[in-house]
């Protein structure tokens, strides 16, 4: 039998917004992101494909979920205080540190909105997560209760239809490329009835099969099998008490 595939290191990116800009220090109380994201190719490669096809709505990110989150203080003095809070747990709020809003799909992934928290003894954070990743298979849901001062998702997804994606590939050569289509089969091809493309949204994965009486079925599921399952992320944070003093963090890069 062979042995399961470890997850890819380095597989999910973890940034920190506030107002749409990656920051690394805020004023206590300020709503941040906690944002994830994959870094392979198969969203990138949908994501081109809808900006050629002229989409504007965002594709579905159920192959992908945040677990767990947490936040603990760096070097702290006190010993009762070094003991990590949980922020998500088991897909919802933990509701233990200020406002903390259910995880949500983003364009590119999955975002976490939530208060930055600040230590007594401290002003560096470090907030750890839990993310998995389902290529094959929607990620199981989570029934989260939702939270006073948080956005709905109401966002509504959309396939592509094959006639939008032959389009797309025709339309860029180096997008077929991407998949593992030669570009001389596209411009060389007789008329659309060689050309047979199927469409699996495996947990939303677009996993594309052509085929031509010129060329073999292409697969990325051998892509994807090495990058499932659980990945820890962490990133660290400056947590500041009013905004003189994140200016000064800013002007400075020390903590006042």
């Amino acid at each position: 039998p062979t042995e399961p595939t470890k997850p890819v290191k380095g597989s999910v990116s973890f940034d920190i917004f506030h107002n749409g800009q990656p920051v690394e220090a805020v004023v206590v109380g300020t709503k941040i992101t906690l944002s994830f994201a994959p870094l392979y190719a198969i969203p990138h490669f949908k994501t081109t494909v809808r900006s050629l096809v002229r989409s504007s709505t965002p594709f579905p990110a159920e192959y992908m979920s945040v677990q767990e989150c947490q936040v603990e203080p760096i070097d702290s003095k006190y010993e009762w205080e070094r003991e990590p809070l949980p922020i998500i747990r088991e897909g919802c709020q933990a509701d233990l540190v200020g406002l903390v809003c259910p995880p949500k799909q983003s364009e590119f992934g999955v975002k976490v909105s939530v208060e930055a928290f600040r230590y007594q003894s401290t002003p560096h954070v470090q907030y750890s997560c839990l993310v998995r990743i389902c290529p094959f298979a929607p990620c199981p849901p989570a029934s989260c209760a939702p939270v006073d001062g948080c956005p709905r998702d109401k966002r509504a997804a959309r396939s592509l239809s094959l006639e939008e994606i032959r389009r797309a590939l025709e339309a860029d050569p180096k997008l077929a490329s991407q998949i593992g289509i030669s570009p001389h089969v596209l411009a060389n091809r007789p008329g659309h009835s060689d050309l047979m493309c199927s469409v699996h949204w495996n947990s939303k994965n677009m996993l594309i099969s052509v085929s031509s009486s010129n060329f073999r079925m292409i697969s990325v599921e051998s892509q994807l099998l090495a990058l499932g399952g659980d990945h820890t992320v962490k990133r660290r944070l400056v947590v500041v008490n009013s905004e003189d003093q994140l200016r000064y963090y800013v002007r400075t890069g020390d903590v006042p």
